[in-house]
């Protein structure tokens, strides 16, 4: 395992989706998760895009933290339905939006989450639209 292959699961990319962050082809990528350091360009990219989805991790769970402490029914999640609603959200892709909800859901009641389409309901739709989505 190299650390490019570290900050890329980390960042929930397929190689797919590394190689179209990083403007390079999945062979580039395949080598250097196998064997080919990364240029510590590409290794700051991943980086920062890791320490992005920390900072949107801890800001969703205090605002859900919030809610739950107002709120006794479910919390909606709405979640990206493509790499377009991902990329409205601030995300890269929609892998790097549940590498941000995986380290929200350790944190809290995950029996109490709900995950549905983005705009799927009124509560959905109305944090598409205060997001500017």
């Amino acid at each position: 395992m190299t650390p490019f292959a570290v900050l890329r699961h980390a960042c929930g990319l397929s190689q797919r989706e590394a190689a179209e962050l990083l403007r390079v082809g999945i062979p580039s990528v395949k080598q250097w998760e196998a064997a080919r350091a990364a240029g510590p360009g590409v290794l700051r990219e991943l980086a920062a895009l890791a320490q992005q989805i920390d900072r949107s991790a801890a800001q969703t769970l205090e605002a859900m933290r919030e809610l739950t402490a107002r709120h006794e029914g479910p919390i909606e999640i709405g979640y990206p339905a493509d790499d377009h609603e991902a990329r409205a959200l601030g995300y890269p892709c929609v892998g790097a939006w549940k590498a941000m909800l995986a380290r929200v859901l350790p944190h809290i009641w995950a029996e109490r989450v709900v995950l549905v389409p983005r705009g799927s309901t009124p509560g959905t739709a109305a944090a598409a639209q205060a997001h500017g989505c």
